[in-house]
Parts: structure tokens; C-alpha cells; sequence
């Protein structure tokens, strides 16, 4: 028998369709308008009616950077107050990637455009994809900004001139965030059923894995921790990888297609499922150690000082205590 996991609490936001961002004991979120909300008990601190919709806001520092139907936002992380905003042509589906003074930006047109993060003046773009749909944001790790295109090409670029260092082609189709870890670039194929490592400073092939020959879609971006390298799929599966040599480690069967991409902490791993339900396992065998139905779709879990925060289609953000049940540990 499955457990159920412990709901600390709930608030209703309206719909949702990506990832919240923790911070300094809050919680941003984009519902109907952007919410900030007190991580410890769920309670409103501001709410920007004008703001937010599809994609997840990126905190820095005492700003809130967010894009939004057809629209760039930095707003005062104290209050929701716009500082400032820049008009885009084409919606975004990604959060932003905010280092250095610097803001990096992807949405469905051709363009990655970096903007000043205090004044919001363009610093530079380049054109690197298609038009059309693109739920690859962008990853800054050790001085390196990458993007990958919906033809599974990525490419590394210097963060301050927009220069590209490599590019590496792949097999990968409509891909959605890769993940940058221990000098290696790991990126799920998209509609397509293979895994791929890159060497992160070169873009030379590491790897590339079918796991155990999954006719699967991994539109989720991997999780890595002690070696493991995890990653969920439309067949219901959750796969945890040798994050060296790509072999299946373990893989656990949940309820339903999974587009929401794993987190791990704590030794555990959670995701969630199109089912409904939060999923917790164990990091090391893939045992399931609880389980938290909600009433719609689950986006990409954060964990935070020990909970677990989550968006789902039923319009409500749900804080699940992240502790296993004793008999699970």
C-alpha cells in the first residue's frame, strides 16, 4: 500500500502550468497574475493581477524577472511593483537565467536575448533556432550560458557578448531544459527516446542512452545526485541513469505520462504525474515512500527547507512535507 503523503498547505492561484521559485521564505508563482506567497503557511503577501501566466519566475537578488504573453517583466521582489518591462513578439514557456547583471531570455521566436537586469537594455541576441515551440530555457553553469534548439542542437555561448564557444548536434527533437552538472550537459530527447551527455566545456559526446529501450518521450530535465542521473518519461516511468556510462540503474512505474521534471533532496526523488499525484522515492531503489493526489496535472516540484512545493491544473499550490513516513526510510 502506497502512503499518502503530509500536506503542510494549500492556496488556490488560479491555473497553473509551471514551476514556482522559492526565496528567502517565499514563494513566487504565476497563477491569474503573479503571487507571493509566505512559504511557511501558504498566506498572501502581494499578488500582480497584470503579470504572469505560462512561465516561471527567476529571482535574483530583490528582483523578480518573469515573461509574460508577449512581454518582459522585472518586478520589486517586496511588493510586485514593475521596474520595468520590454515588449517581446513571441510568448515564453521558460523561466529566465539571471547572473551578473545580466538577464538571458528564450521564447517561441528565433532569438536568445540578454538584457541589462537593472535597466532592461538589450545587451545582445543571437539567432540560434526556428520559430515555434520551445520549452528549452536557457542554463547558465561556470561562466557558460546554453541553449538548446528545437532541432537538438545545443550551443555554448559567453554569457556578456552572446559568442558561441561550440555547438554540438543531436538526435534530440523539441527538447526542453537541459541540465549542466560536474562538467557534463545532460539533455533528455525530447518526442524522442534517448538521453545525451556532452562534455560540458567542449560539447564532445559523452554518452547516449535508450533506456532499456523505452518507447518514451522525455520532455523533462534530468535530476542528478551521487552518479544517478534521473529522468521521467511519458511511459509512465521514472528512470534513474549511471550518470557516467548512461546503463538503467533502476526505473519505477507510476500512474500516468510524466512531463514534470524530478528534483532530488534528502535522498529522495520527487516529480509529479499528469494522474494528478506527487510522487516521493527513494533516490537509491526508486521505492515509492509516499504519495499526494491533487486534482490536476503536476508541474516541476521545488524543495525547500524540507517541503515540497508544487503547482497543479487544479489551480492550487500545494506545500507537502518532504519527510518520509518512518516506515519507508
Amino acid at each position: 500500500m502506497v502512503r499518502t503523503g503530509t500536506v503542510r498547505w494549500r492556496t488556490y492561484v488560479g491555473p497553473m502550468y509551471s514551476a514556482p521559485c522559492v526565496c528567502d521564505g517565499t514563494v513566487y508563482v504565476a497563477g491569474r497574475g503573479l503571487w507571493a506567497l509566505e512559504a511557511a503557511d501558504g498566506s498572501v503577501r502581494w499578488t500582480n493581477a497584470d503579470v504572469g501566466w505560462l512561465s516561471s519566475p527567476t529571482v535574483s537578488g530583490d528582483t523578480v524577472h518573469i515573461a509574460d504573453r508577449g512581454r518582459f517583466y522585472a518586478l520589486d521582489a517586496a511588493d510586485g511593483r514593475v521596474r520595468w518591462r520590454k515588449r517581446m513578439t513571441w510568448d515564453s514557456h521558460t523561466p529566465p537565467a539571471v547572473a551578473d547583471g545580466l538577464v538571458h531570455h528564450v521564447d517561441a521566436g528565433r532569438y536568445l536575448r540578454t538584457f541589462d537586469a537593472v535597466t532592461g537594455r538589450r545587451r545582445w541576441r543571437v539567432r540560434y533556432r526556428r520559430k515555434g515551440m520551445n520549452d528549452a530555457g536557457p542554463v547558465l553553469a561556470d561562466g557558460t550560458l546554453y541553449a538548446v534548439d528545437d532541432r537538438g542542437t545545443v550551443r555554448a555561448f559567453d554569457p556578456a557578448t552572446g559568442s558561441v564557444r561550440w555547438q554540438q548536434s543531436t538526435f534530440a527533437r523539441w527538447p526542453v531544459t537541459p541540465l549542466v552538472q560536474d562538467g557534463t550537459l545532460y539533455l533528455g530527447g525530447g518526442v524522442s527516446s534517448d538521453v545525451y551527455a556532452l562534455d560540458a566545456a567542449t560539447g564532445a559526446h559523452r554518452w547516449t542512452a535508450w533506456p532499456d529501450y523505452a518507447y518514451s518521450s522525455f520532455r523533462t530535465t534530468p535530476a542528478f545526485h551521487g552518479n544517478t542521473l534521473y529522468i521521467a518519461g511519458t511511459d509512465y516511468r521514472l528512470y534513474a541513469l549511471n550518470a557516467t556510462t548512461g546503463d538503467t540503474r533502476w526505473r519505477v512505474i507510476t500512474d500516468g505520462p510524466i512531463h514534470s521534471s524530478p528534483v532530488v533532496a534528502d535522498g529522495t526523488v520527487y516529480f509529479g504525474s499528469e494522474e494528478g499525484h506527487v510522487w516521493a522515492v527513494r533516490a537509491d531503489n526508486g521505492r515509492v515512500r509516499w504519495r499526494v493526489e491533487t486534482g490536476g496535472k503536476v508541474e516541476s516540484p521545488v524543495v525547500a527547507d524540507g517541503v515540497v512545493h508544487v503547482c497543479s491544473r487544479d489551480g492550487y499550490l500545494y506545500a507537502i512535507e518532504a519527510t518520509p513516513t518512518p516506515e519507508r526510510q
